[in-house]
């Protein structure tokens, strides 16, 4: 859980790193074709941070999803568990 958190942290982080460094090249004054290079590359790298925050968050919501079934699950066998103790006693 704690190492999801922190993966999810370190996205954000290089999310906004990405983001800062966009409006510097936005403010630049002077335009070279190595600047837009790594423009590009850091637009890819900000599609592939998104999509895998996209995927780490799902799947966090696929995991509360199933621990709240399997609660329910036990909890109604407690509940008929503890009916049927109380009527055959």
């Amino acid at each position: 859980m704690w190492r999801r958190q922190k993966a999810l942290a370190r996205l954000h982080e290089e999310l906004s790193t990405i983001a800062l460094l966009d409006r510097l090249h936005e403010c630049a004054t002077h335009a070279n074709s190595a600047d837009d290079r790594t423009y590009a590359f850091r637009q890819i790298r900000r599609s592939q941070i998104v999509d895998e925050i996209e995927k780490r968050s799902a799947s966090k919501v696929e995991y509360w999803n199933r621990t709240w079934i399997s609660s329910a699950v036990l909890l109604l066998c407690a509940v008929g568990h503890a009916t049927l103790h109380y009527l055959l006693k």
